[in-house]
């Protein structure tokens, strides 16, 4: 295999947040015939020219899974999705979406969700500029690594590939590469999550009592979503501070939170208004609340919510 040659010397930090903008597609329309390096360049084509007109730090990347059709018929899809760290708008995510269905006709319309912990992080955006990224482990500083995704028998594999045995079809070589650093959240970051949780802990309380019945799945969803251990670690476990991060989310987020931060908050409280099976009219009028309460339209929270049912 031919050796392709780049510098490799330089370290940037990754966004941080935990939300990120995710378009699915069917997986074999992706990465079947492609090489890695082409799949890349599917990304490049709308990041860099999202980069240049947001000018937020973006990570793109791809993760994968197995989606379930209103018929129960299952798929595997990869997803293109963007971490932004800064308030984006309306106006950028449309931006993002126009870019992304123009890169490949299979891609679907986008959704805020969690980043998936076992993606594929392809490519950051940062100063204008877009780079291809690598991984290296600090603790031993061997030689760095891409994570590709691979096809075969109707699974997605993931694949860790070393520098020293990557080929012309795994890397963009016309990009800079550089080493990728995960962002440390710091205390104002820390701030902003507690206010969140507590805003969605309280939304979400009040869509599992809504119907005047409290189900086992719905108290365990909702244990999930907020473990007990997370609310420990951010102080929320006591009911006195949660209230006053409540009363704090209420004035703070409209203002500090990015549109597509808002719709990933709508996303976790319609997965509460789902959680027993059932669609109630009164759990829906609750998370309208919350989204006006956010600054989201009746209508911009009615169009979103139609991309999940």
């Amino acid at each position: 295999m031919r050796r392709v040659d780049f510098v490799l010397d330089r370290e940037l930090p990754l966004p941080v947040n935990v939300n990120c903008v995710s378009f699915p597609a069917e997986a074999a329309a992706i990465l079947t015939g492609r090489s890695w390096a082409e799949i890349v360049r599917l990304a490049a084509k709308a990041a860099a020219p999202f980069h240049q007109a947001c000018r937020l730090p973006v990570l793109a990347g791809y993760g994968w899974r197995v989606a379930l059709d209103r018929k129960n018929r299952h798929s595997t899809q990869v997803t293109l999705y963007f971490v932004l760290d800064g308030p984006a708008t309306a106006r950028h995510l449309d931006l993002l979406e126009s870019l992304v269905s123009g890169v490949h006709p299979s891609f679907l319309p986008g959704t805020v969700e969690r980043t998936p912990a076992h993606g594929a992080p392809v490519l950051l955006g940062v100063g204008g500029a877009l780079h291809g990224l690598w991984f290296r482990d600090p603790r031993h500083r061997r030689d760095p690594w891409i994570r590709k995704l691979v096809l075969g028998s109707g699974r997605v594999v993931p694949e860790l590939v070393a520098r020293s045995a990557v080929g012309p079809g795994d890397v963009c070589a016309e990009l800079p590469q550089v080493i990728g650093i995960p962002g440390e959240r710091g205390e104002a970051e820390r701030e902003s999550d507690r206010m969140r949780i507590a805003f969605a802990r309280h939304f979400s309380q009040r869509i599992v009592e809504a119907d005047g019945e409290v189900r086992d799945a719905e108290v365990d969803f909702l244990r999930d979503v907020f473990p007990p251990d997370l609310l420990t670690q951010l102080g929320l476990d006591e009911a006195a501070v949660e209230a006053e991060y409540l009363a704090a989310a209420r004035e703070v987020l409209p203002g500090q939170l990015g549109h597509h931060d808002k719709l990933g908050l709508v996303g976790i409280l319609f997965s509460v208004c789902t959680s027993d099976g059932v669609l109630d009219a009164r759990e829906m009028r609750v998370l309208r609340e919350a989204g006006e309460t956010l600054g989201l339209s009746r209508e911009t929270v009615v169009k979103y919510l139609r991309r999940f049912w």
